[in-house]
């Protein structure tokens, strides 16, 4: 469709109208999951010229998110790894292209779940990869103590009443996530979500997708696992 476009790398992006219909400087943005990538949240504050609320407990990913940080501010230069943006060669051109305000780029040294508390984060099997999670499922046996809270208290403790987009790429909790903010009525216009969990649950996956639909949600695009969605816009 050529009224929408990818934001961020093919790793780590989404797709959403062109336009952009209903954000502006005022949106409530939240990114749930950096990783290695933030060219999604980078382009997103860029475009819009708003602050970008960015959680991760993940070590790497608070060390990578303060080092785009720091880029953004001229505080370092930016230096090549395979490790960044899923291997795209591209992704200091990207950031640099969409340099965004160092200070729009808030980063939160805790993760999303469905109840408030320290939890266990269970790490990636091959060390070389970022991604760990508060589900064991296709994870190793070691694991870190993070905090964790719920959107309800994240939106509290950050005085927003509402978000008007939400990215999750949770590793396969997000299911969970989805279907707790449906119960409490919090209906972000722009939603996009890694399935993760499809590799593992595909019923459990279209179930929720279902619940979205059913909830006024439609789709804007599907690439592989990674779906966006939007509810109450027309594009």
């Amino acid at each position: 469709m050529e009224n929408i476009s990818l934001i961020g790398t093919e790793y780590g992006g989404f797709y959403y109208p062109t336009q952009l219909p209903e954000l502006n400087e005022n949106s409530v943005i939240y990114c749930v999951g950096a990783g290695e990538d933030i060219t999604h949240d980078v382009i997103l504050s860029y475009k819009l010229n708003c602050p970008v609320h960015i959680f991760d407990p993940t070590p790497r990913a608070i060390e990578h998110v303060k080092y785009v940080k720091d880029v953004l501010e001229n505080k370092q230069k930016p230096i090549d790894s395979k490790r960044y943006g899923g291997g795209d060669p591209n992704y200091w051109k990207i950031i640099l292209s969409h340099k965004a305000k160092g200070d729009n780029i808030n980063l939160h040294e805790y993760g999303l779940n469905t109840t408030d508390g320290e939890t266990s984060f269970y790490l990636p099997e091959n060390k070389e990869y970022v991604s760990c999670s508060i589900s064991s499922i296709g994870r190793s046996n070691d694991s870190i103590k993070i905090e964790a809270k719920t959107i309800n208290t994240i939106m509290k403790e950050l005085n927003h009443t509402h978000i008007d987009l939400l990215k999750i790429d949770i590793e396969n909790i997000e299911c969970d996530v989805i279907e707790k903010l449906i119960c409490d009525k919090i209906y972000p216009t722009y939603l996009s979500v890694d399935f993760d969990l499809m590799r593992h649950n595909q019923y459990r996956c279209k179930e929720i997708i279902l619940k979205l639909f059913e909830n006024d949600y439609k789709l804007i695009k599907a690439t592989g696992q990674d779906f966006s969605f939007c509810r109450g816009i027309e594009f």
